[in-house]
């Protein structure tokens, strides 16, 4: 992780690349400490989260001081907004995605989330868009304001960016595309500029602000498995939800939920109403070889879709008890390449 000022195009910049490749490395947004509709200085966000790094979050009302846009914070939809695009964080790999308005829309692969904009890059072109994301606040398009962003190299580089000065988001589009962001949005900006690296402020925020994003250090690596590469998703016009399946084991209720397609790295989260008792674990298998297991509940199984041979597969999901006997499972024929929701 690095910080450095730059002249890209032009703008004046304060950019933070932080290598997503390097597992020791976490991102998530973070709400005020005293919850969704509160305020916090930006100088208490950092003592209190002690993040590597830090940017100020999305728009934020200023007499309600909710956010206007979805922020999910270990799992859970702590805000929703239904507007923009976000920058979505899974345990393989990242995802920007252009958000259905008004609509809210499954998290369940993403542990971390937020949304923001206007988008300023999409799939390495710059595209600036004037309005249509549900952002009517005239401040957020004037022609030169201090600017705050967020994006994401094809090499799995988060890119946290401020201007020095105040600039366009056209410009702004630009030098993201050509400091390599395949994927950029728009954050909050103005008086809620606002930069922190390694405990120091780069840019102080000239007011309180609702939310930010953080990305921390941590001493050892969360996993040991490589990123896929960054995707971008357009769900404004409906996303299918991750099938679920229900099955029984002893006296626990256990919910499975599929892949959303059938193709390349996924994974599979299997929670309980209840922990699995001593001993028990879940398994993963895949044509009857064993793929994942978990000895804890909720988890998510990673395995991988990339080579298989043949139309037809079966992926079958068990908890297993102290012996290693199934006391519950549940299965799913598919054809590789076709959605979750497809049985065989």
């Amino acid at each position: 992780m690095a910080y450095s000022r730059r002249s890209v195009g032009g703008v004046q910049l304060h950019v933070i690349d932080a290598d997503l490749n390097d597992r020791r490395v976490v991102v998530s947004p973070a709400i005020a400490a005293r919850g969704v509709g509160r305020s916090e200085t930006f100088s208490g966000f950092i003592q209190r989260l002690r993040p590597t790094a830090a940017i100020n979050g999305t728009f934020f009302g200023k007499r309600n001081l909710r956010p206007v846009a979805d922020i999910l914070i270990d799992g859970k939809l702590v805000n929703f907004g239904g507007i923009g695009t976000a920058a979505a964080f899974a345990p393989d790999g990242v995802d920007f995605i252009r958000l259905p308005k008004s609509r809210h829309v499954d998290w369940s692969e993403h542990r971390a989330a937020l949304a923001g904009g206007p988008l300023l890059v999409w799939d390495g072109f710059a595209k600036p868009l004037p309005g249509g994301e549900g952002f009517g606040d005239p401040a957020v398009f004037a022609r030169a304001a201090p600017r705050a962003a967020v994006g994401l190299t094809k090499d799995n580089h988060l890119l946290l960016v401020t201007t020095a000065r105040g600039t366009s988001l056209a410009k702004l589009a630009t030098a993201m595309r050509d400091m390599g962001a395949v994927y950029a949005f728009n954050l909050d900006g103005g008086g809620s500029v606002a930069m922190s690296y390694k405990g120091r402020a780069i840019i102080g925020a000239k007011r309180s602000l609702t939310n930010v994003l953080c990305v921390y250090l941590k001493p050892e690596p969360t996993s040991t498995a490589e990123l896929r590469a960054p995707r971008g998703l357009d769900w404004r016009d409906g996303h299918q939800p991750r099938p679920l399946l229900h099955f029984a084991a002893g006296d626990l209720k256990v919910s499975a939920k599929l892949p959303r397609e059938w193709s390349g790295r996924q994974s599979v989260t299997v929670s309980a109403d209840k922990p699995l008792p001593e001993g028990w674990r879940v398994s993963v298998r895949l044509d009857d070889e064993p793929v994942a297991v978990a000895a804890r509940l909720p988890a998510d199984l990673e395995i991988d879709l990339s080579n298989l041979n043949g139309p037809k597969h079966q992926l079958w999901i068990e908890v297993l008890d102290e012996q290693g006997k199934a006391v519950g499972r549940t299965e799913r024929i598919f054809k590789p390449g076709t959605a979750g929701r497809h049985a065989w």
